[in-house]
This record gives structure tokens, sequence and C-alpha cells, in this order.
């Protein structure tokens, strides 16, 4: 998922100026450099275990109303917490959950104070490696796990291994405690108290579906969903029924990245034997066939005007997550397009190297980091304050169509104390996605925004005709294996 509507290319190419260092990444969006560590500040470095670190849990077996009904302490703590919810967007009841958290955390720590600093998606993953690097005191930041391994490499956070309360963990999804989840660092240390699931398929007109006589269920290949799109682009007004974000080469990764994972790689993932040659010539001979079923506007689309083309009723599909239902509720109030009997979901196809024939949606977590600039008196108070951000309940207030991190509750419990209480529709509608499809973590790749740079143009050129799909390939593997070595110390 990329929320982010600005390129952090100047940036990342200072960071990379101030630390010599080789950018690794492994999800979107765009990453940073390893920072610099500033003149004498001695902030903890996390340990870095050969074998992957258990996700357990203090001894303790208190419920959660035990728990938070326990005075922890009852000193004078600040806890600086850095977060991209805006109190203005009242779509997702940002202000109700941050007050709700506020006064259970008080219960804990009664002469307590939280800073919550308010930051956009567009400024976060610059400002937490920028806190780190100015040493200020700030313990916790948000953000979705496309950027937990550079965070975790580039020693920005302390791990939450038993650290987290019982019922805490007890509660989470058990994928987002094993690898590949993206909660984890790659040597397995819990790097997120995840707050929600992202998943991400394709946003569809259901109407279009039946006018056009097309079975959603026919569109699970890589050429049945060409196929079914072509078919609607046969109507009247969706000669160009597809929304691709070619606006940005972050916004463009974001919008292509699932055609290779449906045939079991990545862009990036470019061997010395050329083994991967056959599966990523036909991923991006899809992205080639969505590209001529792409109006010529969406070179200058990235997330914002792809939405508002879809609710405004000028293309018919598009990929998107499952926080869309807010996006669609704001930006089409009248709920004209974004409501069960027009929108739909359709996992996202497979190709013929996937072996597993199986259509697909991804997975990625959203959450909390503890900090290492984060001072030892305030550890603890910080960590239940993330814990308690993302107890099922709290998570239950937050109805942007994100799925909660947590197994316990009905949906008829969560109906209860969400806020949007017409939200039902859109939870049975990916579950009826997972039903039949794979669950795919997102994964990123090495070098993922230098090789991003360098394949923008050239995605650019295929969809002007200039460049084939083989040409693409051979292009942007001259560039990306140098990188790839010299990532790996080759």
């Amino acid at each position: 998922m990329n929320k982010n509507s600005i390129s952090r290319r100047s940036f990342l190419k200072l960071a990379l100026t101030m630390t010599g260092g080789v950018i690794v990444a492994r999800c979107t969006p765009a990453q940073q450099a390893t920072p610099q560590q500033p003149a004498g500040s001695q902030p903890q470095a996390m340990p870095t275990p050969t074998t992957a670190m258990p996700v357990q849990a203090p001894a303790s077996d208190a419920t959660y109303e035990e728990w938070i009904n326990t005075v922890a302490s009852e000193e004078p703590i600040e806890v600086r917490f850095v977060h991209w919810f805006d109190p203005n967007t009242p779509g997702e009841n940002n202000q109700a959950l941050l007050d709700f958290a506020t006064s259970e955390w008080k219960k804990r720590y009664p002469n307590g104070k939280i800073n919550w600093e308010l930051v956009g998606w567009g400024e976060i993953d610059q400002k937490t490696p920028g806190f780190i690097m100015a040493n200020e005191a700030v313990d916790v930041s948000y953000n979705w796990g496309g950027a937990t391994e550079n965070w975790c490499s580039a020693d920005l956070i302390l791990p939450l291994n038993n650290r987290m309360p019982k019922w805490w963990v007890d509660q989470r999804v058990p994928d987002i405690l094993k690898p590949p989840s993206n909660a984890l660092c790659s040597d397995g240390r819990l790097a997120m108290a995840t707050f929600g699931l992202e998943n991400q398929c394709v946003v569809i007109r259901k109407d279009l579906l039946e006018q056009a006589g097309v079975d959603g269920a026919s569109m699970a290949s890589f050429q049945g969903l060409l196929d079914g799109l072509k078919k609607i682009s046969a109507i009247s007004g969706f000669e160009k029924p597809y929304g691709l974000k070619l606006g940005a080469d972050w916004s463009a990764m974001d919008s292509i990245n699932f055609a290779w994972l449906g045939n079991g790689i990545t862009f990036g993932e470019f061997r010395e034997d050329g083994s991967e040659k056959d599966a990523w010539i036909e991923a991006a001979a899809l992205i080639k066939g969505l590209m001529e079923l792409s109006p010529e506007a969406c070179l200058n689309w990235t997330w914002a005007e792809t939405e508002q083309s879809y609710c405004s009723g000028q293309i018919a599909a598009m990929d998107h997550g499952n926080w869309f239902y807010s996006v669609g509720k704001s930006l089409d109030p009248e709920g004209k397009i974004v409501n069960p009997d027009t929108t739909t979901l359709l996992p996202y196809p497979y190709g013929n190297a996937n072996a597993a024939k199986k259509p697909f949606y991804t997975f990625s977590n959203t959450g909390f980091y503890l900090l290492k600039t984060s001072s030892e008196k305030n550890q603890q108070a910080a960590i239940d304050l993330m814990a308690i951000l993302s107890n099922t309940r709290t998570v239950w207030l937050h109805s942007d169509g994100t799925n909660p991190a947590t197994t316990d509750g009905s949906t008829e419990e969560r109906l209860q104390v969400a806020q949007d209480k017409d939200i039902g529709w859109w939870w049975d509608a990916w579950d009826n996605v997972k039903k039949n499809a794979e669950n795919i973590s997102i994964r990123g790749f090495v070098a993922r925004d230098e090789i991003t740079g360098a394949a923008f143009p050239l995605l650019i050129s295929m969809f002007r005709g200039e460049l084939t799909p083989d040409q693409l390939y051979e292009r942007v593997r001259e560039v990306a294996l140098p990188l790839i070595q010299a990532a790996r110390g080759g």
C-alpha cells in the first residue's frame, strides 16, 4: 500500500550521500537509506540474532481488563507518538480512536501525557529517519510493512519480542508473527505492533461485469483478466476501462507489482542465470495489455487521481486495497458507485509460471514501531500505548475498511463497535475474495528505489508502444543486475 503522494528521490540521494550506503528495499513505498549517526549520541542498538527470534509474551496471564486497570507508573511520563492520522478526516474517525486510546492509557499512567504528532503519509518516511539522525526524543512512529526491513537494517527501531503483553500476542492473526510477514525484520525480530491488515486486489464495477456478460471467476488468470476487461471496453463510455497509476515512479510500481507476484517473482528479481526471464516477460505482457486498456490520462495519475476516476465513473476497474472503502465514501458520498450493487472485488490473476494456478490477494501490515530514540524510562509506557492502540476493540473504532490484525470477535460484534454501520457489505466482499484465493505477502526487492527510478521511463515507453515486453525485460535487467550485485556486496 502506498498512500504517499510525493517523490522521495531527492531525499534518498541526500541520505546516500551522507552515509555512502546502499538501499535494500523490500516493499512499497520507496524507503530510506541508513541515516548518519549524530555525533555524541548513544542510542540503543537492536540485536542481530543469527536465527529468528520467537515472538513470545511475558508470563502474566492477565486479561486486557485486568491489565488496563492496573497502574503501571505514577511518574509524569511523556510519550511522543508520530502518527499519520489527520483529525480533520472524519471518514476514518481518527480523533475518536486517539481519544479512546488516550483515556485507556491514562488508566495505567495517570500522570502521564501523550504528545500526538500528526504527520501525513507524504512526510512520515522522511521525518522518522530525520528524528533518529537528530537524536530527538521520539518514542513511536506509525507506518506500513513496506518500511519494516529498511527500518530494521537502518537501525531505527527496537525489537518488541517478549515485550508485548500476553493478551496482545494471543489476539494476533497467526500469520503476522511468522515469516514472511512484514511486521518482522528479515531475521525474525518483531518490529511492528500491527494495527491493521491491508489487503489488495482488483476493485471493479459489478454492474458493468453483468452488462458485459462476464463472470468474475473467468478473470482469475492473466489472459482472463484482459479478456474480461476487453468485453467491458465494448460498453459505450468505457472504451478504456482500467486505471493504472503511471503519474510517478513509486505509484507506477504500486500499480504493476501484482503482475510479477502473480508469477511468483518480483519486478526486481533478476538472476545471474536468467531463469526468471519467461515469468518476467509474461508479467510485463499483462501490464502492456492493461496499458492498452487504460486512458492516456493515467500518465498523470497516482493514487488520488485513479480513485477519483473510479468514483466518478470514468474507469471501471483498478487495483486497490481494503482501505478504499473510506476513500470511496469520501469521494462518492451519495454512494452512486461505491455500493454493494455497483462495486465488487476480484482477486489478482495468476500467470503460467504460478505453480498453484490460483488467483491471489496481497497482505501487508500497518502499525507502530518503537524507535531507538525512546528512552529506557519511556519504553514500557510507549509499548503499552502501542498495545492499546492495536487492541481488538480499539481497532474496531477505525472503520476505514482495513481488516483488524486480531482473531477474537465476530463480524456482528465488530459492527456494533464500528463507527460506520454500513461497512458490512465491504467486509463480506473481502470474505468472498479470500474464500477462493491465495494470500501472498507483499514483497519488495533489492535496490528497489534505483531499479524503480530507472525502469519508470521505460515503462512509459512501453505504454507509448516504443518498447515490447521483451525489450523492457532486457533494458531493466541491464540496469538492475549491477545494482543487485552491489547491494549484496558482489
